[in-house]
């Protein structure tokens, strides 16, 4: 081939190659932009929400409209779903327009437990003799996700369960009872759980969190 074939050839595999890379680009772009685009579900205060007020009133007053907005306007921490606002007060004033994120709610102690619970809801208070795990980091308005220890087993035994209330004054060996908040019919399961095993609590994100696998564990499956 003479020195001006060679040449063409490289000039077209320079195009095609520039061509490619073009392709390539604006695909990641496109991906790119449309997951910065993609609809997100946010609460946005309606009204001047003022320091102190419980989110069980935010709630019930609809002081915020639920809206989506382009994830790339969403802000870190925000909050999509009301039930959040329960067992919690503002923690700070939030003004018409703001997103909800989770530091502008903080666990309110003066929250009544019954007040946190409708319906088929209830309430059970557990001694946290048989409880391990995460009870120095607790506070209520916490979710956790449960694990039993049981004849030679531990495995997932519920998820996502609100902790209504915790000891505000544990006793001289660190006892005390933490309220969780469940439906009525699981109660019989949780009291036969606190009476007869050991219970280990786990801390969810506050927001955000995955579905929690249910996972098993035994002396067989740790050594393997």
């Amino acid at each position: 081939m003479s020195s001006r074939g060679w040449a063409l050839a490289l000039g077209i595999g320079a195009v095609v190659l520039a061509a490619i890379l073009l392709v390539l680009y604006l695909d990641r772009y496109r991906a790119r932009t449309n997951s910065e685009n993609a609809p997100t579900p946010v609460l946005v205060a309606n009204r001047l929400i003022p320091k102190g007020t419980p989110g069980t009133l935010v709630a019930s007053q609809q002081m915020y409209a639920p809206t989506t907005l382009p994830r790339k306007e969403v802000q870190v921490g925000a909050v999509a779903d009301p039930q959040y606002l329960v067992g919690r007060a503002a923690a700070t004033d939030i003004f018409p327009g703001r997103q909800f994120t989770a530091t502008d709610f903080a666990a309110d102690p003066n929250t009544s437990v019954d007040s946190q619970i409708v319906g088929t809801q209830r309430a059970l208070s557990i001694s946290i003799d048989n409880v391990h795990g995460s009870l120095s980091q607790v506070q209520a308005g916490d979710s956790v996700d449960i694990y039993i220890a049981v004849a030679g087993v531990v495995k997932l035994f519920r998820s996502n369960v609100k902790v209504l209330a915790i000891p505000i004054t544990p006793g001289p060996s660190g006892g005390g009872n933490l309220v969780l908040r469940m439906e009525m019919k699981d109660v019989a399961d949780f009291a036969f759980a606190a009476d007869n095993s050991q219970l280990w609590f786990v801390l969810r994100p506050v927001v955000g969190a995955k579905k929690t696998k249910p996972d098993t564990a035994n002396a067989s499956t740790v050594l393997r």
